[in-house]
């Protein structure tokens, strides 16, 4: 399990409760402030594992009096209002936060937040079209975690009877220049791969993999609709 933290969620919203859930469910500590009271109060009530602040955190002296310095990371989700995100950050970074993690509502605003030194940014529109796209690519059902523009998180379930038995060394799964496999899952247990460790029917394997061989991968691992009908 993952090292208990301080997370302080500024903004809320859909991608900011969608970061509380997630956050709740890795048992983390959770703090989150928005201007508008009556959110605040609906969030409080609806989580018994979150505190809430209504407070304006574009004025630095709100942030110092809530001791913003002292979590391990502020997530600043709102990017509607590019203004009032900039302030807070700029804000965040003159008390000494150092680990901010921004939302962007689009290029321009990814511009501004990087000249401001943030690097860790992200575009959930963007990100959901790379996951989309990267989807239809494939005409196999799979589950895409996490996609750029070169590098996706996949989880793909092994169908192909074929592969039954045989170790991820002589399948060239291991030490490949155009894929990674994280972990395998199989029957609730997570097995760390070594080029030995064979792969059975059921195995969820979880692979960080370049975009343009995800395909490849797929049709390696799992059985296509055509062979299931005997085609």
């Amino acid at each position: 399990m993952a090292r208990k933290k301080s997370f302080a969620i500024i903004g809320i919203n859909n991608f900011g409760q969608a970061i509380v859930d997630t956050l709740i469910q890795k048992k983390q500590h959770i703090m989150v402030f928005d201007i508008d009271q009556t959110k605040i109060n609906n969030m409080v009530a609806s989580y018994e594992q979150v505190d809430g602040v209504a407070l304006d955190t574009t004025i630095k002296a709100n942030l110092i009096e809530q001791g913003m310095e002292q979590y391990d990371t502020v997530i600043v989700t709102m990017a509607t209002n590019i203004e009032a995100s900039i302030l807070t950050i700029i804000s965040l970074q003159d008390i000494g936060v150092v680990n901010i993690i921004a939302k962007a509502k689009d290029s321009r605003h990814t511009r501004i937040l990087k000249a401001l030194g943030i690097t860790n940014i992200v575009q959930p529109d963007v990100m959901a079209g790379h996951m989309t796209a990267s989807k239809a690519l494939f005409d196999v059902d799979i589950e895409i975690q996490t996609v750029d523009e070169n590098y996706a998180s996949v989880s793909i379930i092994v169908t192909e009877p074929s592969i039954e038995g045989q170790s991820l060394l002589d399948l060239r799964l291991i030490n490949n220049k155009d894929y990674n496999i994280v972990h395998v899952k199989r029957k609730g247990r997570i097995i760390l791969p070594a080029d030995v460790d064979t792969l059975k029917l059921g195995d969820e394997l979880l692979v960080i993999s370049k975009i343009n061989a995800i395909n490849d991968l797929v049709i390696k691992l799992q059985t296509t609709d055509n062979e299931k009908d005997g085609k």
